[in-house]
């Protein structure tokens, strides 16, 4: 008896259609989640009995009403609704033809209200930075952290990093999720840190980007001058003058041996000729010659 129950049961849902409660977000763009793997012939979507789309095998869709209007029905069987509303709420029926028989699948929409902007909060303890996300929803979400130099994505309300590993110029961000529709948050980690590290890591910051952007300056300004020929290279001009200054200065050192030289010789020489002649004449060589050559003349 019991097994004749259930294969009535069974025999009914084939018969109507199986009826699956889902849930969309106002504002999103929803697409009912249908998969057909059989080659389909026709298509007729409706709302509470009434047509919404419909499809027959190579035509156009044709949309009726309001909700029409907003639909785009594809060839596989799914329905999507732009823009999805508080009125969208509804039991909604699929039915397809394939080339043997009629199927059908039934939809309860529920649509909530628009997916809040998540909020973040942030403390030390413990040597770690605790990043917490939180958005008041009516239903559970999926929370996803993402850093921005980091390319991994952390699946969790919390987020836990060491300080030591804090870079302080990048940014978290959470995500939360609810059925095709997200939204997030984003902070600074430099706000997260104690006041003392982060304004001691601030002030390093600022101090290599001045530090850098000084040297950039000079750099720029030296070769700005170069290019104008207000400056030149310093081992070309020392090229140039060394050779000659030594070799100057080798002319100065010969010019002033060979004078002491010449004023030694000459000295030696003027010494050894009057004692010649003092020895020879026993007087001043110069007057007796100029005394001799006056007593010839006479």
């Amino acid at each position: 008896m019991w097994l004749l129950t259930s294969l009535l049961c069974l025999s009914l849902l084939l018969a109507h259609g199986y009826q699956k409660e889902i849930i969309g977000i106002m504002g999103e763009n929803f697409t009912f989640p249908v998969q057909i793997d059989q080659k389909i012939m026709e298509i007729v979507w409706k709302k509470n009995k009434h047509k919404v789309a419909e499809w027959e095998y190579e035509n156009k869709p044709t949309y009726y009403g309001r909700l029409g209007s907003r639909s785009v029905l594809m060839k596989n069987g799914s329905l999507t609704i732009v823009n999805l509303e508080k009125d969208d709420i509804g039991t909604y029926e699929l039915v397809y033809w394939n080339s043997v028989e009629e199927h059908s699948l039934n939809f309860e929409l529920v649509v909530l209200d628009s997916l809040p902007k998540p909020e973040i909060n942030c403390s030390t303890s413990d040597d770690e930075l605790v990043l917490n996300c939180t958005a008041n929803f009516q239903a559970s979400l999926n929370y996803t952290w993402e850093l921005s130099n980091n390319p991994h994505r952390y699946r969790n309300q919390e987020l836990s990093v060491p300080l030591k590993n804090v870079d302080i110029t990048s940014n978290a961000t959470c995500i939360i999720k609810y059925s095709q529709t997200e939204r997030s948050s984003e902070i600074s980690l430099i706000q997260c840190l104690p006041e003392e590290k982060g304004v001691k890591h601030g002030n390093s910051l600022i101090f290599l980007l001045i530090v850098s952007t000084i040297i950039i300056l000079i750099v720029v300004i030296l070769g700005f001058l170069w290019r104008k020929g207000i400056i030149k290279p310093g081992r070309r001009t020392a090229q140039n003058n060394s050779p000659v200054n030594g070799s100057d200065r080798a002319l100065d050192g010969n010019e002033e041996g060979l004078k002491d030289k010449l004023i030694v010789e000459n000295g030696v020489n003027q010494e050894e000729v009057p004692q010649d002649a003092e020895g020879e004449n026993g007087g001043h060589p110069d007057n007796s010659s100029s005394c001799t050559k006056g007593d010839l003349k006479a």
